[in-house]
């Protein structure tokens, strides 16, 4: 499921998916999401084949900038990103947090159901 989600992400090219970085170390011009994955049971049939949930909890993040519109670039960004989990019928959410020594974050955050019979995402 994580390198479903990660080659899906990696079509947007204006957002660095990669492991979390500190946000110490987030560049000027950059645009960073990371993610990480929870998996747990949900139902199982006769046969024993099983239901999963998977939740994704991620962030956004990138350094203020007073030289370009840093907010409408994460909301475009968030949108991007939004729309990719949608293809992959992730129900998602984003939730802005405050901006804290000059980096703003959103926080995404969804879920969707595998069925290992099927294969299908619902």
């Amino acid at each position: 499921m994580r390198e479903l989600i990660q080659t899906k992400l990696a079509e947007i090219l204006t957002v660095d998916t990669s492991a979390e970085i500190p946000d110490d170390m987030i560049q000027k011009g950059k645009t960073y999401f990371s993610f990480s994955l929870q998996q747990d049971y949900d139902t199982s049939n006769h046969d024993n084949d099983i239901t999963y949930r998977y939740a994704i909890t991620g962030y956004l993040k990138r350094r203020d900038d007073l030289e370009e519109n840093t907010i409408s670039i994460l909301d475009t960004a968030s949108d991007d990103i939004l729309s990719k989990l949608k293809d992959l019928n992730i129900k998602a959410s984003v939730v802005e947090l405050p901006a804290i020594d000059g980096i703003r974050k959103s926080r995404i955050t969804g879920y969707v159901y595998y069925d290992e019979m099927t294969q299908n995402l619902r």
